[in-house]
C-alpha cells in the first residue's frame, strides 16, 4: 500500500509509478468512498490521495446521497454490502441524480457476487475491485471508470 505521495510501497520498500494515473494532474480529481468499514475508507484515503485525488468518505447510502447533493464528485468506489441499502439500490438512485458519475462508479465487495450483479457493475458502473485489493488495481480501475 502507497503510504506517502512519492509513491513508495510501505510493505516492500519499492517505488510505484504513478505518473499517467488521472489523480497526478494539476486539477484534483474528486471521489466519493463509500464504505461501512473504516479502515476500507482510510485505506482506499490513503492511496487516492497519495495519488492526488480529493477524497470524500461515507459510511453508507444515505450519507453518500447527501453528499452527492451536496458536492460534485468525478467518480466513486461503493461497496456491495452497505448497511442501509445494497450497492446496486444506491447506484440505481445515483444514476437518477447523476448519470455520469453512475458511470464512473466502481463496486467493490469480499463477497463473490452473482453474475447478474458482476454483468449489472459492467453495465451501468465502471467496473468491479475484489477485497481485497492491491494499489495499482484500484488506480488502474479508477483511471479506467473516468477516462474509459
Amino acid at each position: 500500500m502507497i503510504a506517502s505521495g512519492h509513491g513508495t510501497d510501505i510493505l516492500s520498500g519499492e517505488r510505484t509509478d504513478l505518473t499517467g494515473f488521472v489523480g497526478t494532474g494539476s486539477m484534483a480529481i474528486r471521489v466519493l468512498i463509500v464504505d461501512d468499514e473504516p479502515d476500507i475508507v482510510d485505506l482506499l484515503r490513503e492511496i487516492l490521495e497519495a495519488s492526488g485525488f480529493e477524497v470524500a468518505g461515507a459510511p453508507d447510502a444515505r450519507g453518500a446521497l447527501e453528499q452527492i447533493k451536496a458536492q460534485i464528485f468525478d467518480a466513486a468506489i461503493i461497496d456491495f454490502n452497505l448497511p442501509d441499502m445494497n450497492g446496486v439500490m444506491l447506484h440505481r438512485q445515483i444514476r437518477q441524480m447523476d448519470e455520469e458519475l453512475a458511470q464512473r462508479t466502481l463496486f467493490t465487495s469480499g463477497q463473490v457476487q452473482s453474475d447478474h450483479d458482476l454483468d449489472y457493475y459492467m453495465v451501468y458502473g465502471g467496473g468491479f475491485l475484489s477485497k481485497p485489493f492491491e494499489v495499482e488495481q484500484v488506480l488502474t480501475a479508477l483511471d479506467k471508470a473516468i477516462n474509459g
